[in-house]
């Protein structure tokens, strides 16, 4: 694996480099051709933000971006949690590539099957049900009324109501935003482009 590692506001020693390296070269093994990756440690200077370590890694597979993102008090600790999540993910990618190219093999060519292919079939099937146990599922729905209102309002009921986000028709232009708290402590609004 090839990692480009970058730093903001932290001094990247060999050792912290060589850590980063180390932990991201166990999500090699999922895959035959060496992988690219990028990283940046962070460290961020505003003292009201508790978890300002940060340790960013981006990889690109088969057109695939996959990215993630931990921040600690710890640069290593944000390390080792990055590099679990980029594992997860590879694992994950992998799992849905391989079921996406093996149905479309078996679609392909329905020939006869020998004893050995019904192997592969049953792992397969396997596979597929344990996939589909660990996907993500909407699990909840909620309605509610939008109110129009300004974005200074919206992020007061945000607040109040102690989510993260919140949904409002903004009064200034009519269409639906939504406010969100920000890693820097302070708000972020949404809307879509016109």
């Amino acid at each position: 694996m090839h990692v480009t590692v970058t730093g903001r506001n932290i001094d990247l020693t060999p050792a912290l480099k060589d850590y980063l390296i180390e932990k991201l070269k166990r999500a090699q093994k999922h895959f035959d051709q060496p992988l690219d990756a990028t990283a940046l440690l962070s460290v961020a200077k505003n003292p009201s933000i508790p978890n300002n370590q940060t340790a960013e890694v981006t990889l690109k597979v088969n057109g695939t971006v996959i990215r993630g993102e931990e921040s600690t008090e710890n640069m290593y600790a944000s390390i080792d949690l990055v590099a679990d999540k980029i594992e997860r993910q590879l694992r994950k990618y992998k799992t849905r590539y391989w079921q996406r190219t093996a149905k479309n093999h078996r679609e392909a060519s329905p020939v006869a099957v020998d004893v050995g292919a019904e192997e592969d079939d049953d792992f397969a099937v396997e596979k597929a049900i344990t996939f589909e146990a660990i996907r993500p599922k909407i699990v909840r729905s909620k309605k509610f009324p939008l109110k129009p209102m300004k974005p200074e309002e919206a992020a007061s009921h945000m607040d109040l109501l102690g989510h993260d986000f919140f949904m409002f028709i903004n009064s200034e232009t009519g269409q639906v935003n939504t406010v969100y708290h920000r890693r820097d402590g302070n708000y972020g609004l949404i809307e879509p482009e016109a």
